[in-house]
């Protein structure tokens, strides 16, 4: 007896990186494949935290209803507390989400290449997916979307804001346009990457009810190990959400951490603009390479495109061997030549640099 459901019966689960970072485990790791940040969180985080484990009630669910966190994510977001909530990772909301407003047979419309997780856990509800591609330089040309859209009619629209893994960005106000223009569409935008390019819809939640915002603390706030976004929409959405959100699924720790973060944004802040520097100073070194075509970012990362694939297998090796972990994308058809590199620390990317024109000389017998 097969007891799967059909719906997930043919679904290709979401590629995880690779664990070989984790496997090695080693101080030196420069771990650069799943875009998180390569810094610790604050020490205010880290303080707070050990304050929690003799003043918390760790025998209790964590606090269900954390009025303080969500108090400071509204200010952060610069909207209500009524238009905020919390969850365990922006990954968990994409699965509410299609709980809450998705039933079998409902069609969606994923702009790509993006993120694959939304488009896993879709398929796994019995939506019917349509993808809206992009161009050859990886940007959305929003007139050809409303054409599509007006062709699929679909329920949900999906887009990443700035775009992973191309790093693309779509002008925010074309972006509110488009979803002006379409108040019987949900637009799900997923903001992941928000503090590395500043723009954001968040503006628009108060008066629009077809817009729902993901965001999460994994990147610019270097707390991907304890799974926590959050969302950002109409008040309305937000009941919705939480009829169907287990609170007390996001751990006692996540929340300190998430707080204490927001406490020392300064903290973060500082590492944004850095990040910002390192990437401008990064795109400019590796441009240089002629086995390279290397993309504009808008994130913490970089997407290049290699014209030989044994040559990105070779360099992938090669900074394997140097404690560098990157993101292959041999697992998306199509992009069989391509790799993306998280960014960091100005240092931590010089030193890939390094690695890289090593690598270079060796090949082209440089000395």
């Amino acid at each position: 007896m097969n007891f799967e459901s059909k719906y997930i019966s043919g679904v290709k689960p979401y590629k995880l990186s690779s664990h070989r970072a984790w496997e090695t485990r080693n101080n030196e790791v420069l771990k650069l494949d799943w875009n998180e940040a390569t810094i610790p969180p604050s020490p205010l985080v880290i303080s707070k935290l050990k304050e929690s484990f003799s003043e918390q009630h760790l025998n209790w669910y964590p606090d269900v209803s954390n009025k303080s966190l969500l108090f400071k994510i509204a200010a952060y977001a610069k909207v209500d507390t009524t238009e905020v909530q919390y969850f365990p990772g922006s990954d968990t909301i994409h699965e509410y989400i299609i709980r809450a407003y998705i039933e079998p047979g409902d069609k969606l419309i994923i702009a790509s290449p993006t993120y694959d997780n939304f488009r896993s856990v879709a398929e796994s509800g019995g939506a019917i997916l349509s993808y809206f591609k992009s161009d050859d330089e990886f940007q959305l040309d929003l007139n050809l979307l409303q054409d599509f859209i007006d062709k699929i009619s679909p329920k949900i629209v999906y887009i990443v804001n700035p775009n992973n893994p191309t790093g693309t960005y779509s002008n925010i106000n074309d972006l509110k346009k488009i979803i002006l223009n379409n108040s019987n569409t949900m637009f799900v935008v997923d903001e992941a990457y928000y503090e590395f390019c500043g723009y954001s819809l968040s503006d628009l939640v108060s008066t629009n009810e077809n817009l729902l915002i993901t965001r999460t603390f994994s990147k610019a706030f270097a707390l991907a190990s304890f799974r926590i976004g959050y969302i950002i929409s109409n008040k309305i959405n937000i009941q919705i959400m939480n009829k169907v959100r287990n609170a007390k699924n996001i751990s006692l720790f996540a929340q300190i951490a998430a707080e204490a973060a927001l406490d020392s944004y300064d903290y973060t802040q500082q590492y944004v603009t850095e990040v910002i520097s390192a990437r401008e100073f990064f795109y400019q070194k590796i441009l240089k390479f002629k086995d390279f075509v290397v993309f504009k970012s808008n994130g913490n990362f970089i997407f290049v495109k290699v014209l030989s694939v044994e040559t990105k297998y070779e360099i992938i090796r090669y900074l394997e061997n140097a404690n560098i972990y990157i993101r292959d994308y041999s697992h998306v058809v199509g992009f069989e030549n391509y790799f993306r590199i998280s960014i960091g620390t100005i240092d931590q990317m010089e030193y890939v640099y390094n690695v890289l024109n090593e690598y270079f000389n060796i090949k082209n017998n440089i000395k």
